[in-house]
């Protein structure tokens, strides 16, 4: 049986999907319609177990995005069901249902929030003007983080009550063994797929770790980057040592190691041999290209228009807004191209979801008359606006100066689109001899290719009919095939041990 970790997807509440939890979905997707042995399971932090668990229980979007790839979960084989841990008759208290009603309405007001946040300079600067737009904006900003850290407190608070309400249910034996729970989902044998995000879950690798050593299944678990244990610089406080943690405790849990390109398959064979780390075999499987784009360019279905539509040519990145994303070379870009071509200039939208310590280039952007009409940040876009986006711009950048792929590389490629990008990392292994590179802390180097692509767009038809006609896009099924045989690998390995043990005795 190969169980599918979706303990993330259940907690995903965006409005869209960012690259793990794609995927995550992506290979959830195929493989339920390439295997007929996948079960779904996720780790409950209050009882500290792991359950059965359904479709019904991932979040909208994760739903809306299987229901798009044609699978449907709960097709899969029936499995014993495991009862959530307070049961029929277990009562919670007053305060455990005031602090859930009071958590529910929290979430969504932080999102409508934000999104107003990020839309007010869009259409009020216009009516209200810059002074009055900003102030808005800071005060939607105060706002928004007021209400996540209500959430998180809420959520917090709620979580010790669940654990008291289950030990009280266990004292007056309501929870006992053998009624309608089942604590334990695996049996020896069968395999665990982790392809999730599941750093800062209490306890969530001990408790796999301790299920594994008791019941003998085998671990198959995804390790993207090391960006947060090898770059703190980049992160919250704190939040280095949280995913240290959970790297450490995945390789120790580990049977087999995936990853996402051969330069993190060394970035985590030298970490392991500079931790002196348990050293399971590492796999490199490659992700597949956005499914739900339109496919190439020239094709016959077009994209429905986006909400926003430049009012000139325009070029796009496609990442989160992030200091090592290193869109801040983009602005430097952009001002010299500004100055030299002067209405000539395109415009440039960085479409994607501001992240860590973007404000003061944020802040620049805005108050930048030389550009704060050419570059354009755009958060919340949907899949459609965004194939309308890639099929509509000029080209395409992504200037990250470290990944552990390079997903916005071989989705642009997968549409037909001519890419500019760093030359650092994994970016050559994404892009390959289709992409054009320049150093990432070069700007000069930058703005030359940047440049030739908009005074020659010859030599851009030529990049981009050389794509067409040999780049290959990788499919999602493809992702799901590769990690499909590694887990039959794990299986056989498995049976064969079991049937060597069986005849010694």
């Amino acid at each position: 049986m190969l169980w599918f970790d979706v303990t993330d997807l259940q907690r995903w509440h965006h409005s869209h999907l960012t690259g793990i939890q794609r995927t995550a979905v992506g290979v959830l997707s195929e493989l339920l319609q390439l295997r007929k042995d996948v079960g779904l399971f996720c780790y409950d932090e209050a009882a500290r177990a792991l359950q059965v668990t359904t479709s019904q229980s991932l979040s909208e979007i994760v739903r809306r995005h299987l229901d798009q790839a044609g699978s449907d979960p709960d097709s899969a084989p029936a499995v014993d069901s495991y009862t959530p841990a307070i049961l029929g008759e277990a009562r919670t208290s007053r305060s455990h249902a005031s602090l859930a009603a009071a958590l529910a309405p929290v979430a969504p007001l932080a999102y409508a929030t934000g999104r107003l946040r990020s839309r007010s300079g869009r259409f009020l600067r216009p009516i209200i003007g810059a002074e009055m737009t900003d102030a808005l904006r800071d005060f939607l900003r105060s706002g928004f983080h007021l209400l996540r850290v209500i959430k998180k407190k809420l959520q917090s608070a709620l979580s010790r009550a669940n654990r008291i309400v289950i030990n009280a249910a266990k004292k007056t034996k309501i929870i006992s063994e053998g009624v309608g729970v089942r604590p334990i989902v695996f049996q020896p044998g069968d395999v665990c797929l982790s392809l999730s995000a599941t750093w800062g879950i209490h306890r969530y690798g001990e408790t796999i770790a301790e299920n594994k050593t008791k019941y003998r299944f085998k671990c198959v678990s995804m390790i993207y980057d090391l960006i947060p244990t090898l770059y703190p610089q980049w992160l919250t406080p704190g939040a280095s040592r949280v995913v240290t943690l959970w790297v450490r405790q995945q390789i120790r849990n580990a049977d087999v190691i995936l990853t996402i390109s051969n330069f993190q398959k060394q970035e985590i064979a030298k970490y392991i041999e500079d931790e002196r780390l348990p050293s399971p075999p590492v796999e490199v499987v490659r992700l597949g290209d956005n499914p739900n784009f339109y496919g190439r360019k020239g094709a016959s279905n077009s994209p429905p228009l986006p909400r926003f539509v430049p009012d000139r040519k325009f070029a796009i990145c496609v990442s989160t807004l992030d200091i090592r994303k290193n869109q801040s070379v983009l602005y430097q870009v952009w001002r010299r191209l500004a100055e030299d071509l002067k209405e000539e200039c395109p415009q440039l939208l960085l479409i994607g979801t501001p992240h860590l310590y973007v404000t003061d280039l944020l802040y620049q952007i805005r108050h930048d008359r030389l550009v704060n009409r050419l570059i354009m940040p755009l958060t919340g876009i949907t899949d459609e606006e965004l194939a309308w986006y890639y099929r509509h711009c000029l080209f395409t950048l992504y200037p990250s100066v470290y990944e552990g792929w390079g997903l916005p590389i071989s989705e642009s490629l997968a549409v037909g689109k001519y890419c500019i990008a760093g030359d650092r990392t994994s970016l050559p292994e994404a892009g390959g001899d289709f992409v054009d590179y320049f150093d990432p802390l070069d700007v000069p180097a930058c703005y030359r290719l940047v440049r030739r692509a908009i005074d020659d767009p010859d030599y851009v038809k030529m990049r981009e009919t050389n794509i067409c006609e040999n780049y290959k896009p990788y499919s999602w099924r493809m992702t799901a095939q590769s990690i499909s045989q590694i887990v039959d690998e794990c299986i056989a390995t498995d049976v064969s041990a079991m049937s060597m043990l069986t005849l010694q005795r």
